[in-house]
């Protein structure tokens, strides 16, 4: 359940970011402070970011920032930041608002999460909700109310 897979406190409002690692720090800091993830999961991002380039940024305006589950994950769970300032990943990819952050331990727990972010960015009106923002609950809130599977 969706309710299983995000908190409260792990949705967070922040100003702005310097640049995209400090990015992945902001999004991941959650997940590491709950015990989800530890500090090398973060360093697992940042080194497939400097391998591969940003392979989550999936949207304009949407990063979703993982890594392999044997990088140090010890439970399911999603966070999410809002920025209302965008951070770039690259010079094509310099608008990104939305940094959901994920952790699974293994390769099917975290698909009420996955429901819920297809369910939000595939819909303008509900991707400019997310983006306007401004607490935690709200980004909560939208997260439970679009976890299920739309026909």
């Amino acid at each position: 359940m969706i309710q299983d897979l995000i908190k409260v406190e792990n949705c967070v409002v922040r100003e702005s970011v310097a640049d995209w690692k400090e990015a992945i720090h902001a999004a991941l800091e959650p997940l590491v402070a709950d015990g989800c993830c530890t500090d090398a999961y973060e360093q697992a991002v940042l080194k497939m970011t400097e391998d591969y380039g940003p392979y989550y940024v999936l949207t304009d305006h949407m990063a979703l920032i993982h890594a392999s589950s044997e990088a140090g994950v010890s439970k399911t769970q999603l966070a999410c930041t809002v920025l209302k300032q965008p951070v770039a990943f690259t010079e094509e990819k310099n608008d990104v608002r939305v940094l959901v952050a994920l952790c699974a331990v293994d390769h099917s727990s975290h698909m009420d999460g996955i429901v819920a972010v297809s369910n939000i960015f595939s819909d303008d009106s509900k991707e400019g909700q997310i983006m306007d923002s401004t607490t935690p609950q709200e980004i909560y809130d939208l997260f439970i109310s679009n976890a299920e599977v739309v026909d």
